[in-house]
């Protein structure tokens, strides 16, 4: 009997140091780090086809994917892209959308293709990243305008309800972001729908979130972070496309990304932000892009090096917190 009251007496204490132990790192959970880890996003674009000579133009794009010069339709690329973007534990895909107009424009008919084409990859396959929009300023002509109204009917019949397991939710809502432009987003006026919450992206005074880091000079860069955002990027090198060019760290010999990375993680340590946005999976043309690929100025070869490190990035951001 006196053997058994022991033994229980021992499991009691076990028991006690053990709830002990976690309540104090509960206590510490509470005081550094949110509810739950920052969500990741990242944005993406859907206009690349080798039969469209703009698309994978050279010089104006000079690094090549690993899956080659690829048609943003194809389902394999798209099953392949998703099932690479989950693996390094995205949350999130922002999806660059140019309308729903302009049918006789081969370029425009192409991207709202491939849009329907991921929706509907996505569904069929199992991932944990969800998609979203980001409206593009797609009025090209001298004088723009925009019906709202038709453009917000169009992605809520054509991707929010048929793909309610698909779209991203942000606050409880679809999200629906616009890229800053003065026809499209005048001084961040323009029409709501309480159907969706909806963010401004870019540089502007008036954005609701960033699309290039403040280490970045161009674009206005306070607060930061922005309503809780914060975007990361690897470099940004436009100089194969514009006049003049906009140049950070083309070669990744400066460790811009690394510093970005480090000052996200720490401040969501802090519990200073909800989501990081990366700039971005395959825009090539201004060579911000992670997906893998050969790089032409690197200083490291491995077409697989932004890709990486990213994920190694991801881990530490979730990684549990130690008890003091």
């Amino acid at each position: 009997m006196n053997k058994y009251i022991v033994v229980s007496l021992l499991v009691g204490i076990l028991i006690g140091s053990g709830v002990a132990s976690v309540c104090f790192w509960w206590v510490n959970l509470k005081k550094s780090r949110p509810w739950y880890y920052p969500k990741v996003g990242i944005f993406y674009y859907v206009w690349y086809d080798p039969n469209i000579n703009v698309s994978w133009e050279y010089p104006k794009i000079a690094d090549k994917p690993v899956l080659g010069y690829y048609n943003s339709c194809d389902p394999e690329i798209i099953a392949t892209h998703l099932k690479w973007i989950s693996e390094l534990g995205i949350n999130f895909i922002i999806l660059s959308y140019w309308g729903q107009y302009f049918p006789w424009d081969e370029w425009y008919t192409f991207q709202l293709n491939a849009i329907h084409q991921i929706f509907k990859v996505a569904r069929e396959n199992i991932t944990n990243v969800k998609l979203c929009l980001m409206i593009e300023p797609f009025d090209q002509r001298d004088q723009p305008s925009y019906n709202y109204t038709e453009i917000y009917n169009y992605i809520y019949t054509n991707f929010v309800e048929p793909y309610p397991t698909v779209y991203f939710k942000y606050q409880e809502k679809p999200l629906l972001t616009f890229f800053n432009d003065p026809h499209l987003t005048p001084n961040g006026v323009y029409p709501k729908d309480d159907r969706f919450t909806m963010l401004i992206v870019g540089g502007d005074t008036y954005v609701d979130w960033f699309y290039t880091s403040d280490l970045f000079p161009y674009w206005v860069h306070e607060p930061y972070p922005r309503n809780r955002q914060m975007s990361v990027l690897p470099r940004f090198d436009d100089s194969q496309y514009r006049i003049p060019p906009h140049i950070v760290d083309a070669e990744l010999t400066l460790g811009v990304y690394k510093k970005q990375w480090e000052r996200a993680i720490q401040l969501a340590k802090e519990n200073e932000t909800d989501v990081i946005t990366i700039t971005s999976w395959n825009e090539y043309v201004e060579r911000t892009a992670i997906e893998p690929h050969y790089d032409y100025t690197a200083w490291n070869p491995d077409p697989y090096y932004l890709y990486n490190i990213t994920k190694n990035f991801i881990n530490e951001l979730r990684e549990p917190i130690d008890c003091e």
